[in-house]
């Protein structure tokens, strides 16, 4: 089936792409994937926002069809053009809360009903979060009823199910990991970052919002420097989100923060997007990745994480949701975030195993994985051809 598969099909995927958000990222890593499987895939992408300009990712700039969340179910009407001007044979919605309107999903799966095509949608949200949110999130899954789902963890999948989705028509793929970075001494990628080697230090990957809990562990960062651990540093390789303004205000508090604790000097934090080589960079000179999720219920999975495991050092995850689909490959910080930090430092051992099992999780969820999972799925769901 695959070998035909090959020969014949391409695909519509409607997703962010060369913008600075990690679905954007989870797609051209997809894109690039499902190429190298011997599926053609076709992007199509949301207008940018006041302001916004694509990223300088090396990959093509795919037409821009709509206004991405605010867009009007009449907008399907010209998506669906494209698309079938394109001879495409399945449409992928790669779907968050900011890329897409409930009213233009309607429309897009309906009319892809009428022209026999099927629907293939990865969900990138989840519920949970304000009553407005929510509501949207439902809207969003009764639109997609019809369509085949992919998610990245049981748990989101029984989600659905609880929705009324049929299960039959929920799937579950690993979220992609890239290949892991050739690895290099802690001391060496301190050096060049400025760094004293031999110091302690932490990092954090990720765009900066209130959920990401960073603002905790720098607070954690000043208690434990009082407290011993003195040449301890932490680098806030995070960015802010141009689509959401407590994203900006976020950097803010963060900003004051540091100044009011007087750690500003040791402290990383410019709220700037880095590229994937730069952050790897960043990633590698630190002891520990931490990744300090409150809740963690808005996102479906961690794109954040993937780029963690990549460096080769050892992540701590919060026992949010969001990190349930790895929680073998990362060690889990329970109780006061303080001595669980401190606790990090105090074993050797558990960075290395840790380190290791991540390795582990990221052959397993490599991309070429993924994309094959994906061809299999487009091959069950598109109609005979008569073949």
């Amino acid at each position: 089936m695959l070998e035909a598969i090959r020969c014949i099909m391409r695909v519509a995927l409607l997703t962010s792409y060369r913008q600075k958000c990690g679905v954007g990222t989870y797609a051209e890593n997809l894109v690039e994937a499902l190429a190298a499987a011997g599926i053609e895939p076709c992007v199509f992408a949301p207008k940018l926002g006041v302001g916004e300009v694509e990223s300088d990712a090396p990959v093509p700039s795919p037409p821009r069809l709509w206004a991405a969340n605010r867009a009007f179910g009449l907008e399907a009407l010209g998506v669906m053009r494209a698309v079938r001007a394109a001879g495409c044979e399945v449409l992928h919605l790669n779907v968050n809360l900011a890329l897409f309107s409930s009213r233009i999903v309607l429309n897009l799966v309906a009319l892809a009903g009428l022209a026999g095509m099927p629907v293939v949608a990865t969900l990138h949200g989840r519920d949970g979060g304000s009553f407005g949110r929510r509501f949207k999130v439902w809207r969003l899954y009764r639109a997609l009823r019809p369509a085949h789902v992919v998610v990245h963890n049981a748990s989101h999948a029984m989600e659905l199910g609880e929705f009324g989705h049929p299960m039959e028509r929920v799937h579950v793929i690993a979220h992609g990991m890239p290949a892991a970075a050739p690895p290099r001494a802690a001391n060496d990628a301190r050096r060049e970052l400025g760094l004293e080697p031999g110091r302690r230090v932490l990092a954090h990957f990720g765009f900066l919002v209130p959920d990401k809990g960073v603002l905790e562990v720098v607070r954690a960062v000043a208690a434990l420097r009082r407290q011993g651990l003195g040449d301890l540093f932490y680098w806030i390789c995070g960015a802010v989100n141009p689509r959401d303004e407590s994203s900006r205000a976020y950097l803010a508090t963060l900003r004051a923060e540091i100044e009011r604790l007087g750690i500003a000097e040791h402290v990383h934090l410019t709220g700037q997007f880095v590229s994937h080589e730069q952050a790897i960079a960043a990633l590698q000179a630190a002891d520990w990745i931490v990744l300090n999720y409150g809740t963690g219920t808005a996102q479906a999975s961690s794109g954040a994480v993937s780029r963690a495991f990549a460096s080769g050092r050892p992540v701590a995850v919060s026992e949010a949701s969001v990190f349930d689909d790895v929680r073998s490959a990362a060690h889990t910080l329970k109780g006061p975030l303080e001595p669980a930090i401190a606790a990090l430092f105090a074993n050797d051992a558990l960075g290395r195993h840790t380190a290791e099992r991540a390795a582990r999780h990221l052959e397993q969820a490599a991309w070429p994985r993924v994309a094959q999972a994906y061809a299999e799925l487009y091959g069950r769901v598109v109609p005979s051809r008569g073949r």
